[in-house]
């Protein structure tokens, strides 16, 4: 199946009638994200995530793992300085475990890069 295939199972109604309800049907993303990258040689995503608790964590590092590149959120956890550092240091773990980096974008942002990435820390200046 091609990406005009998946694209067309993706957004098809359901049974091929939408009714008064909006009866399309419920697909799975991550089983649509695995077909692409059978299919397309996809090696990584970036993926976007909120930082809310350190229940979140676990979560994060399976993406480092997995070999994606993280742009995290931390702006909601914050106001929490102890909550911040030990995820940031367990995600720090997880990205030298897998050969990646990590770097702070801003100050309510975090990158994670996995193994191979590494990030610039000097900033681009255009002239």
């Amino acid at each position: 199946m091609g990406i005009k295939e998946a694209f067309m199972k993706l957004f098809v109604k359901k049974d091929g009638i939408m009714g008064n309800g909006g009866d399309y049907l419920d697909l799975d993303i991550e089983e649509y994200e695995e077909e692409l990258k059978k299919e397309e040689g996809v090696k990584m995503y970036i993926k976007t995530a909120e930082l809310t608790g350190l229940f979140d964590v676990p979560e994060l590092k399976k993406e480092i793992y997995a070999g994606n590149i993280l742009i995290l959120d931390i702006s909601l956890a914050r106001q929490d300085k102890v909550l911040v550092e030990k995820a940031i240091k367990d995600l720090k773990m997880a990205a030298f475990d897998v050969g990646g980096d990590i770097a702070g974008i801003g100050d309510d942002q975090v990158i994670v890069a996995p193994t191979g990435i590494k990030i610039e820390r000097k900033r681009l200046i255009g002239k």
